[in-house]
C-alpha cells in the first residue's frame, strides 16, 4: 500500500513483528537506525516515518531534530512508539501534534497495523485533494484561513515570499493565495520571483489582499495573476471562487 521508514536501535523481536505485520498488508518497510545519513535518505521517499523508541531519545538529539525536520519540510507522517517516560520525554525535541499517531509500549499489533492502513487511506484521500499554499504575515490570517479551507483541500503556510518559494520547491502545489501587502518583501515582488523560478513559474496565483482601491487593483492584474481577493471575503465566498477556479481548470 505505501512506503514505511521504521527507525529503530535494535532489531528486537517485536521490531520483526512488527515488520512482518506491515509487509503482510502490502506495505514496503525500510529500516534503519538512528543514524543521520540513513535518516535523512530513507525519509524523504518514505510516506510514513515509524519511531521506535527503546531508550534511545537522550543520546539521539540530533536524530530527533532531523526527523522533526522531516515532519514539517517534507510533510511527513510521524509515528511515535515508546513507553510512559519516552512519549513525556519526546516533546523536548519533537513537538506531539506533529505525530500523526503515538503508540504506548507494549505495543498492541493490531490496533497498530490498523492504524497505519487507515493512515495510508488518508493519505489517498488526500492525494485527490488540490493543494493551496497561503502566503501571509499575519499569523492570526493564516490559521483562519487554514480552518476555513483543511476541510476541502491540502494547505499549506508561509508566514514571508522565501518562506513560500522555499516550500514550493519541495512540495506541489496547485494554488498559491498570496498576500499583496508583506514587509520586506511585498506580494509583487514576491509574485516575480516565483515567475522567474523554473518549478513556481507555471502555479496559478492569487492575490489576497485588504487593499480595495483600484490603482492598487489594476498594478496587480497587470501581472496576469489568477485572480484578486479582497480579505473580507466570506468563507462560502472564498470555497465558491476556489471551485470555480478549480472547475474551470480542470482539464489544466
Amino acid at each position: 500500500m505505501g512506503s514505511i521508514l521504521l527507525v529503530r536501535d535494535e532489531k528486537t523481536f517485536m521490531v520483526k513483528a512488527m515488520i512482518s505485520n506491515l509487509v503482510e498488508s502490502g506495505h514496503n518497510v525500510t529500516e534503519v537506525s538512528f543514524n543521520e545519513n540513513e535518516i535523512e535518505t530513507a525519509g524523504k521517499t518514505s510516506d510514513i516515518i515509524v519511531i521506535y523508541a527503546d531508550d534511545m531519545l537522550a543520546e539521539n538529539q540530533e536524530v530527533m531534530v532531523l526527523l522533526k525536520d522531516l515532519g514539517v519540510d517534507y510533510d511527513k507522517r510521524l509515528v511515535f512508539i515508546g513507553n510512559k517516560q519516552e512519549i513525556d520525554d519526546v516533546e523536548a525535541f519533537i513537538p506531539k501534534h506533529l505525530f500523526s499517531e503515538i503508540f504506548e509500549r507494549p505495543l498492541d499489533m493490531s490496533q497498530f497495523n490498523a492504524r497505519i492502513n487507515d493512515m495510508f487511506e488518508d493519505k489517498i484521500l488526500r492525494d485527490r485533494k488540490k493543494s493551496i499554499l497561503l502566503c501571509d504575515d499575519d499569523v492570526s490570517f493564516l490559521h483562519i484561513m487554514n480552518e476555513w479551507l483543511k476541510e476541502d483541500y491540502i494547505v499549506g503556510m508561509a508566514k514571508s515570499g522565501m518562506q513560500a518559494i522555499t516550500w514550493i520547491a519541495r512540495n506541489n502545489v496547485d494554488l498559491i493565495l498570496l498576500d499583496y501587502d508583506m514587509p520586506t518583501v511585498d506580494g509583487l515582488k514576491v509574485f516575480e520571483m516565483l515567475r522567474s523560478e523554473q518549478f513556481s513559474k507555471d502555479i496559478p496565483v492569487m492575490f489576497l489582499t485588504g487593499k480595495s482601491d483600484r490603482l492598487a487593483i489594476l498594478k496587480a492584474m497587470a501581472m496576469k495573476p489568477a485572480g484578486y481577493l479582497l480579505k473580507d471575503i466570506s468563507k462560502q465566498q472564498l470555497l465558491n471562487k476556489l471551485e470555480d477556479f478549480f472547475s474551470r481548470n480542470a482539464s489544466d
